[in-house]
């Protein structure tokens, strides 16, 4: 209830109240004349409402936490008289992460019968999750601000926001350990896989498999290609466990982990290697080794809609290593806040290539004690074990 509706509504009743002790008819016309305000008022919050039709486009293609959503809003209108002071809303409600939702209002240009305008509000969805982004809602008030007329059009849409991933670069510099593997399996991929054939170059491809003879043949990079080892597998193992993280929305660590293994997996598939993600509650189809654009699609959208999960991480963690592959790189993403950690990667992980364990820090004030003490616990245990250690502050 706005003030002037509290103003003109006082004055109305204190009209009448007057006309009725003294019988003065002209406190009847005066209260009259507040109430004939207030109806005007509202008839005229009512005109974007009833005369303007707006449509929503939705993202085409897939959004990603920290971007804008790119939806569009078409507003027709379709009444007999200039509006001049309506605006419009849309809000998106994340049904992944619990208690984040961002709107955005925008006011629109006066629109003569018959035009229309496109509006693109701009929601950046700050992590990621499955949306309900909608319906848009008409917004238009009086005159004099009394009444401000709301209606919601069209119908809800629901849309994947994928997770924040960073760059190869930003991940060695959590000191994961995986740039140095990664040149590594790149050279040794040379000398152990079968040779293929010939190809045209393409941006990152290792120009020491530049065939330079064939190059100089047809004047353009050519490089060799090689069969892909059957054991070059990067096999992710991500902490999703509610007990294990703290922290709130995109600063939390359990956004953080999951960011982690979304970087990793697609810096791995962008080597052409294969990547298996396992994390409790995770669609059994990312746990299977697998490469390309639809791995990675795979993997983003079951990243995008995990939950916290319950159960202990280390149970788990050790039957997931028993069926890793010999000769797999492992990534195990955590806050470290289980004991035996460290002991469970060394029994499970003694095939492996490279283990790296990345412990995910956030800010500490607040959290529970254990979050600041079992952490440094388990990476002197892993430092023993001769496990790699990286460590991500979200």
């Amino acid at each position: 209830m706005s003030r002037n509706f509290r103003i003109f509504a006082l004055a109305a009743v204190t009209f009448i109240t007057v006309g009725l002790m003294n019988d003065a008819r002209v406190m009847y016309i005066l209260a009259g004349v507040c109430a004939a305000v207030i109806l005007v008022a509202f008839l005229l919050s009512q005109l974007a409402v009833t005369r303007l039709r707006v449509e929503m486009s939705p993202p085409t293609g897939g959004a990603v936490a920290g971007n804008t959503l790119g939806e569009r809003l078409t507003v027709d209108s379709r009444g007999s008289i200039t509006l001049a002071s309506a605006a419009v809303e849309l809000a998106a409600r994340n049904l992944t992460v619990e208690g984040v939702e961002v709107k955005h209002r925008a006011l629109l240009p006066p629109l003569p019968p018959g035009t229309s305008v496109e509006v693109e509000l701009g929601l950046i969805p700050p992590t990621r999750g499955r949306y309900r982004v909608g319906p848009p809602t008409i917004i238009d008030s009086d005159p004099i601000g009394m009444f401000e007329g709301r209606a919601e059009q069209g119908e809800a849409v629901e849309l994947v926001v994928f997770p924040r991933t960073f760059d190869v670069p930003r991940v060695a510099a959590w000191e994961t350990g995986y740039s140095r593997y990664a040149s590594r399996g790149q050279s040794n991929r040379r000398d152990r896989g079968e040779f293929r054939g010939i190809r045209e170059h393409t941006p990152g491809d290792d120009l020491r498999h530049v065939h330079w003879k064939v190059s100089a043949h047809v004047g353009e990079l050519a490089v060799k290609e090689y069969e892909p080892l059957r054991h070059d597998l990067i096999s992710i193992h991500v902490d999703l466990g509610g007990r294990n993280h703290y922290g709130e929305g995109a600063a939390s660590t359990l956004e953080s982990a999951i960011s982690a293994a979304a970087s990793i997996a697609r810096a791995g598939l962008a080597e052409q290697r294969s990547v298996s993600l396992v994390g409790a509650g995770l669609p059994p189809e990312v746990a299977r080794p697998g490469s390309g654009q639809a791995q990675m699609h795979r993997i983003l959208v079951a990243l995008a809609e995990a939950r916290p999960a319950e159960g202990a991480f280390t149970d788990a963690l050790g039957r997931a290593l028993r069926v890793v592959p010999r000769g797999a790189s492992i990534f195990v993403i955590t806050t470290g806040a289980e004991r035996n950690l460290a002991e469970v990667l060394a029994a499970g992980a003694s095939a492996a290539e490279a283990v790296t364990l990345l412990i995910v820090e956030g800010a500490l004030e607040g959290a529970d004690e254990r979050f600041a003490l079992l952490p440094r616990r388990t990476m002197e245990a892993a430092r023993a074990a001769s496990i790699g250690i990286g460590l991500l502050r979200s």
